[in-house]
């Protein structure tokens, strides 16, 4: 929380399930010591304030929330391909890689700092509702809506626990008391996912009975967050009412309960939260100033419902900062003439769009979320002198000699091709139908990081060549550079823009989990499944009129340069500044058409073959719909998971995951079957849409005596598959 709050994010953590004796015994001793402090209202209300902490889970632990939240996806993958192939050792056992992640999301002990995890908040938040009733200090005693507000709190912060821990895992321990001491005893059964639900349901109803619109201190619980998150959990209900007697146990494992008012509650919730937040007109004007830094962090607009808190000074992180701002953005370094920098970002390449994630942008000269979302030209900040930009063979420099623009001077072959504050990469994610050619993409005084191009000379279609003309990309064990998104870059990591931090891993960026544009395709998407199709279009079209372009607005150049949508723009809007005449809503609004079978805005949208009614078309455009709004914000595996279709779609559009044959284009480097031979990568299976218990977290769960479980209980223990 910005100012009073964000000194309060402090790990006030005093054990969990996780911990040995020695580290319990450690525990227990401050727990003895800071009791008296609890009993206090200063020390009740400093434990409550230290609960927000578990907001920053799935940007903070070290990428194991950001591991658990972003991949693997129809739109986003990991960069690595082990991972992203789905190899055992990295999801397929009890102790694998994911395994691991689930280890510390579910609250592992950490020899320098208090667990982290569900369990040892879940277990706070249920010391603070239990100090707020037995004890009631000061104000929690006599201010009742004081302590109704608090107590509001913490119920979400717990329910969100529930959230986050049971999509994963599916059925989890339902624990609603505090423990405070080590008697050596683990016996934590599983309750049943509808039973979750049903808890989750009845706090986060308190909470929005019991919390303002507003609160003073940003970041904290409001009535908006708490309706938001209300609407979309009765979503979630509603999604999987349908699958308890499914044959498939991925999805019988969703079912939540099965109750007839759950779209209808939905509506009212998201409803209620709209018409709150100033409906259409609660949204951000401008689609990228929900991203830009330099309006987010200073003047966060309301859309934005509920994030978790970062600050500047890196001492109130308690571990990491915001870890995701260093997991989008791919290797701009490699012989590029670009140096590392705080305006472009630490490259990692950990996540990156799949091929489909690019493809579902269909209107790239007309919906601005596709130029807002990706940095599509690096510029070069070395010298020359010392660039690390690659130089001129002589085949490229002939054909720029003989192909370059009047005033462009020419070149010899030797020569370092990008010069100091020139473009150094441009991106163009095109088709095999719209492929390049090739002479021309490698003979540009910059690298031209192009998917599809094909030779003028033999005709061949080549996918994801360097500048060297190696393949690149999918298991070919070579990393393609890529058109990476921008939401999470952080100017400000290690604390300051002093360029002597661009190695910091420090992010200082608050992190959306909730936003406005959400709460619309909730309601758009309960509607929908009602069948009220034309109630749910116009929440759809109510984005989409923020994702046009403006009159006025400029479009990117190597955009109106490259893309072959470019040669429907008129000729002003083709020449620099490259503003649009025009608000482009007309060429991008939303109709029943684009879920309705046999029509040309369904192809285009290019459903799976087994989506063929308009009731499903209509869901999966919804999630394609949130595809083009909510790329990389950590949205997208949590939505397919408890509708139900994210094996289905993880399947058929991410070629990395997928072991399907024949559903992408070939190339005629294919190297080996590493690269485009039009086969899937992968091994993803439907079990692993729900993660494995870790062995760590198994090997420690006893009976109601305390005797550990034998290996058969384990066993049971254990999600299918693993």
């Amino acid at each position: 929380m910005k100012g009073i709050m964000k000194k309060y994010i402090i790990g006030l953590l005093i054990g969990s399930m996780f911990v040995s004796c020695k580290d319990f015994l450690d525990e227990r001793q401050v727990s003895s010591l800071t009791q008296d402090f609890y009993n206090d209202e200063g020390g009740l209300e400093a434990l409550i304030n230290g609960l927000y902490v578990y907001a920053r889970n799935k940007h903070e632990w070290d990428g194991s929330g950001a591991r658990l939240i972003e991949a693997e996806t129809d739109t986003y993958q990991t960069a690595s391909a082990p991972v992203a192939r789905y190899a055992s050792a990295e999801y397929g056992t009890d102790v694998s890689r994911i395994a691991g992640n689930i280890n510390n999301f579910l609250g592992e002990v950490n020899s320098n700092f208090a667990a982290m995890g569900a369990y040892p908040h879940i277990n706070n938040c249920n010391l603070a509702l239990e100090q707020i009733d037995q004890v009631a200090p000061g104000k929690f005693g006599s201010d009742e809506t004081f302590r109704n507000n608090r107590k509001a709190e913490v119920r979400f912060l717990r329910a969100w626990a529930y959230y986050l821990i049971s999509n994963q895992l599916g059925d989890v321990p339902l624990l609603l008391n505090a423990r405070r001491e080590d008697d050596g005893i683990y016996y934590y059964p599983k309750a049943s996912l509808e039973d979750i639900y049903k808890q989750i349901i009845t706090d986060v109803r308190f909470a929005y009975e019991q919390l303002p619109p507003l609160q003073s201190d940003q970041g904290r619980i409001t009535k908006l967050a708490a309706g938001h998150f209300l609407a979309k959990v009765y979503l979630n209900r509603a999604q999987a009412a349908g699958f308890q007697l499914s044959s498939e146990s991925s999805l019988t494992m969703l079912y939540k309960g099965n109750v007839s008012t759950d779209l209808d509650s939905c509506i009212y919730f998201a409803s209620e939260v709209i018409n709150l937040a100033g409906g259409e007109g609660g949204l951000a004007p401008d689609y990228w100033t929900l991203f830009d830094p330099a309006v987010a962090e200073k003047n966060p607009h309301p859309e934005i419902l509920w994030s978790a808190q970062f600050d500047v000074n890196p001492t109130t992180h308690t571990r990491f900062g915001n870890r995701s701002v260093n997991y989008h953005t791919g290797n701009y370094t490699n012989q590029s003439g670009v140096q590392r920098s705080m305006l472009y970002g630490r490259p990692f390449g950990t996540f990156k769009p799949t091929d489909w994630g690019y493809d579902n942008f269909k209107d790239r000269m007309y919906d601005s979320r596709y130029s807002k979302t990706f940095r599509h030209e690096y510029i070069s900040n070395m010298p020359n002198a010392t660039s690390s930009s690659y130089t001129w063979n002589g085949a490229a420099a002939n054909w720029w000699n003989t192909n370059k623009p009047a005033d462009a001077p020419t070149v010899s072959a030797g020569e370092k091709r990008i010069k100091e504050n020139q473009r150094a990469i441009i991106y163009v994610e095109n088709t095999k139908e719209t492929a390049l050619d090739s002479a021309m993409v490698h003979s540009q005084p910059y690298q031209f990081i192009v998917r599809w191009v094909r030779s003028a000379v033999t005709g061949k279609y080549y996918y994801r060549l360097f500048i060297d003309g190696s393949n690149l990309g999918l298991a070919t064990g070579a990393p393609a550079p890529y058109l990476s998104s921008k939401k999470h870059v952080d100017p400000l990591r290690g604390g300051s823009s002093d360029e002597s931090n661009f190695n910091s891993e420090q992010g200082t960026r608050d992190a959306i989990l909730m936003r406005l544009a959400e709460t619309f395709l909730i309601r758009a998407e309960a509607y929908g499944r009602k069948g009220d199709y034309g109630l749910a279009v116009a929440d759809i079209n109510v984005i989409r009129r923020r994702a046009a372009f403006k009159a006025g607005e400029p479009r990117p150049q190597p955009l109106v340069e490259w893309e072959s949508q470019a040669q429907e723009l008129t000729e002003i809007e083709r020449q620099a500044p490259y503003q649009s005449v025009s608000t482009t809503f007309d060429k991008i609004m939303v109709s029943q058409n684009h879920f309705t079978p046999g029509t040309p805005e369904a192809q285009r949208e290019n459903y799976i073959p087994t989506v063929t009614s308009k009731a499903d078309m209509f869901v999966h455009f919804i999630y394609n719909e949130k595809a083009r709004e909510f790329l990389s914000e950590g949205l997208a595996w949590e939505d397919l998971h408890n509708a139900g279709i994210l094996y289905e779609r993880t399947v058929h559009y991410n070629q990395m995951a997928s072991d399907r044959m024949g559903l992408w284009p070939v190339a005629s480097n294919p190297a080996n079957g590493n690269g485009q031979d039009g086969n899937g990568k992968g091994q993803m299976q439907k079990h692993h849409t729900f993660r494995p218990w870790p062995n760590a977290f198994l090997v420690r769960l006893t009976d109601e005596n305390g005797t550990p479980l034998d290996e058969a209980a384990r066993k049971a223990y254990q999600n299918p598959g693993y």
